[in-house]
């Protein structure tokens, strides 16, 4: 009996633990209205979408900056990115109402 009530009181903990970081990682996704609350399947989706766009944009700044002509380019500044799915932008502003990169949450 004592074994359960461990497991079931670490069980708690965990997912405590884990509901946090969600909390947290929703107050870095832009979203319109900003106080919307994203279910855990939303938030993730989002956060990979919200890093695609991220990349992108930074890419598209590092090209400017260094002068190269084809955005292919951008593949070779990002290597990590291939591990993320593609997104269009314009899914990304449509199915979630983004209308401005940033925090949600009035952060400073």
């Amino acid at each position: 009996m004592t074994r359960k009530i461990f497991t079931n009181s670490r069980e708690r903990w965990r997912q405590q633990n884990v509901n946090s970081a969600f909390a947290k990682l929703r107050e870095l996704i832009p979203t319109h209205p900003p106080d919307k609350k994203l279910s855990k399947n939303e938030t993730l989706r989002l956060a990979m979408r919200y890093i695609n766009f991220l990349l992108m944009v930074l890419g598209e700044q590092s090209l400017q900056q260094t002068g190269a002509a084809s955005q292919g380019n951008i593949l070779q500044l990002f290597p990590q990115r291939s591990h993320l799915p593609d997104v269009d932008n314009r899914t990304l502003l449509n199915d979630y109402g983004v209308s401005a990169p940033g925090p949600s949450h009035g952060a400073p």
